[in-house]
């Protein structure tokens, strides 16, 4: 019986219709480059700036012994470059695309034979060097890309019956195995359910879609949070789940006999997320594992695919909120327009996640005028025998704080947020100890002998001018330990100049900056600038050629004591090469010299802006020299003559003189002046 083509390029036409855009396209936009290079048997490594690395196209090496990195081995095993030979076969019909991936698929099918014998399916087994995720990916890649190739002479029907047959041992290989929870789960329930769209001539192709589908609904319930994060509260996987369900959200309303049951309104909330967590330029903001451009030509591709699937769905047209709150994944991501030159600024609270999240608790990101300024550095690398795995995952990598460098543990922070007229704030506690091993998929040397300690984090966006962030740091009073306290704020790559005697750091970009003033620091306070260190690693982003450099600013306060610190930091984005000016009015007070913090920035103008707030949450600032409240935070912006031009209150219900007392509920909210 000859090889079923023209039925399996119907259903995966009838498949490509329901989707956004095939989730593994080529993962670099120049597919005729990848192709033209794969060959002449060179196949380029994209976890190290896209490294060329020699494979041949007939006798591979599957193991990945060319270059001794986990995701190399997944990538050749996973067929990413099929995509790119098939788009450069279609623009040229040069047959040489279509030998060449004739000859990959040729030689993993002979390098991974089905053992012969009466089940035969149930004997073939994954090889060390590969897993069960990249099975699901592969079977994906097989056959989205097959149907165009069954067009070229190279592709006979006993190569394309041979794929078949290998596709469907390495299903009843992972039915038994499939995953129990995150993303490899949806995967593998994914490659189940298209293939056996794609291959339903095959006997046991009804199985296949049945199991898949009912793996699909239990995990879209289980997995994808009540607020529209994915449970793994990762930018990069979650658009790779959220691409997965728009596809069979679609497929369920054309075919409801398959019984797929995606909820729409939850997918709109992924949809929110997804687009709460692009930078204005439209690549991802790094938080965990995923990376995204820092500077670079603006992209709406995830804008518009949301506004298309609100439509598609009847849902009203309306832009995402501006300043949106993940409560479940612990996440805010704020912004002052949906315009490639807004300001952005993120707070991570994030509840954990698994491995795919890092110990980043109460990190900060600006990102403003077209340029990412105070940065999380995202994924480093994934090879655990690097140190750059471990380093790119712990505290100190990031815009947080941490006792002796240690790490936080994988405890959730408690986190709240809330929004009036021209305010964000975000607070966080942290409250999980800090400890001395690191961490690379796990604590794999247990977390080790640490000190408990808290991390109490508030942040407040002035929209339009500035953010303040005030730190709360408390650790156990004990004798024979005084710890060193860290502030980190590491940076894009480029030039800063710190002035550590006045407290104050500028970047030097061309074209957007960021003022740092250190306004809140305890005496023996130093300020110091990391950039491309080793043992111990510091100051590393992702680069072109693995790793960059980049500036990191670490402020450490010495063996503390007492246990209560406060820190504030004001951090200023601005346009252009020039900085504001603004300086600390007196000296910042900490709330642990009387119970009220307080400090006052003068800028040029003449305007002040003056902030007041207490170190415990349930303490009220009371009666204070010009007004009485029972907030516990309360900022003042006041013009050059002294009158009051705009006031917050958080977690209060008067300011007098500027309002009148109130017994309604405690609320935060703006006083015009």
């Amino acid at each position: 019986m000859p090889f079923p083509r023209q039925r399996l390029v119907e259903n995966q036409d009838r498949l490509a219709r329901f989707t956004r855009a095939n989730e593994f396209d080529a993962v670099s936009r120049d597919a005729r480059v990848a192709a033209d290079l794969m060959v002449d048997g060179v196949l380029r490594f994209h976890h190290l700036g896209l490294k060329p690395i020699k494979i041949g196209r007939r006798n591979v090496d599957w193991s990945g012994k060319h270059h001794n990195h986990q995701e190399w081995r997944c990538q050749i095993n996973r067929f990413f470059i099929l995509p790119s030979l098939v788009t450069a076969y279609r623009e040229t019909r040069d047959e040489k695309y279509a030998e060449t991936a004739r000859d990959l698929l040729q030689d993993w099918i002979a390098a991974h034979p089905i053992p012969p014998g009466p089940a035969s399916a149930l004997q073939w087994r994954c090889q060390p060097y590969d897993n069960t995720l990249n099975l699901a990916i592969r079977l994906g890649m097989w056959f989205s890309t097959l149907p165009a190739l069954l067009a070229s002479p190279a592709f006979e029907d006993a190569l394309a019956q041979a794929a078949v047959d290998s596709a469907a041992a390495q299903i009843e290989y992972l039915v038994p195995r499939i995953a129990t929870h995150m993303n490899w789960r949806i995967a593998q329930a994914d490659a189940l359910l298209a293939t056996g769209i794609r291959l339903d001539f095959h006997p046991a192709a009804e199985g296949w879609r049945g199991r898949g589908v009912r793996i699909l609904n239990e995990a879209f319930q289980r997995q994808v949070l009540d607020d529209g994060a994915h449970a793994e509260r990762n930018p990069g996987y979650h658009s790779w789940m959220t691409t997965v369900y728009e596809r069979y959200w679609r497929l369920s309303r054309q075919l409801p006999e398959l019984g797929l049951r995606i909820e729409t309104a939850k997918l709109a909330r992924m949809f929110d997320y997804v687009v709460g967590v692009t930078r204005p330029n439209g690549s991802f903001n790094a938080m965990h594992d995923c990376t995204g451009r820092m500077t670079g030509p603006a992209s709406d591709t995830w804008l518009v695919a949301r506004a298309r699937f609100r439509a598609e769905a009847g849902l009203e047209a309306v832009a995402a909120p501006l300043s949106q709150w993940f409560p479940l994944a612990g996440q805010a991501f704020l912004r002052d327009a949906w315009s490639p030159d807004a300001t952005c600024v993120t707070f991570d609270a994030t509840t954990w996640g698994g491995s795919h999240c890092h110990l980043s608790r109460n990190a900060v990101q600006v990102h403003a005028f077209g340029r990412s300024l105070l940065i999380d550095p995202g994924t480093l690398t994934y090879e655990a025998s690097d140190p750059k795995a471990s380093y790119g995952r712990s505290t100190r990598a990031h815009a947080t704080c941490n006792f002796n460098g240690f790490n936080q543990s994988t405890a959730d922070p408690v986190s709240r947020f809330d929004t009036a007229p021209g305010y964000d704030v975000v607070r966080s506690w942290y409250k999980g100890g800090y400890w001395p091993n690191e961490m690379n998929w796990i604590f794999l040397n247990g977390h080790g002998d640490g000190l408990y300690g808290e991390h109490h984090r508030t942040l407040i966006w002035v929209r339009g001018r500035f953010i303040l962030v005030i730190d709360h740091l408390f650790h156990d009073r004990q004798a024979d330990s005084k710890p060193d306290i860290q502030c980190n704020w590491p940076l894009s790559p480029g030039p800063v100049s710190l002035d550590a005697a006045s407290g104050s750091a500028v970047t030097g970009h061309d074209d957007a900056n960021l003022l740092m003033l250190f306004a809140l620091r305890p005496a023996g306070t130093t300020l110091r600038v990391h950039e491309g260190e080793t043992n111990p690693e510091c100051g590393w982003v992702p680069g072109d050629n693995a790793y960059a450099a980049a500036p990191l600013i670490r402020m450490t306060t010495p063996k503390r004591d007492p246990y209560d610190t406060h820190l504030a930091t004001l951090l200023v984005p601005f346009k252009g090469k020039q900085p504001p000016r603004v300086e600390v009015v007196g000296d910042a007070v900490a709330p642990e010299v009387d119970g009220c913090g307080r400090m006052v920035f003068r800028w040029e103008n003449g305007d002040t802006d003056e902030f007041w707030f207490t170190g415990r949450q349930e303490v009220a600032l009371d009666q204070r020299p010009g007004f009485e409240t029972d907030a516990g935070l309360v900022h003042l912006h006041k013009d050059a003559s002294g009158k009051l031009r705009r006031a917050l209150v958080v977690d209060g219900t008067y300011l007098l003189p500027y309002t009148r007392e109130s017994r309604a509920r405690a609320s935060t909210f703006v006083v015009e002046g």
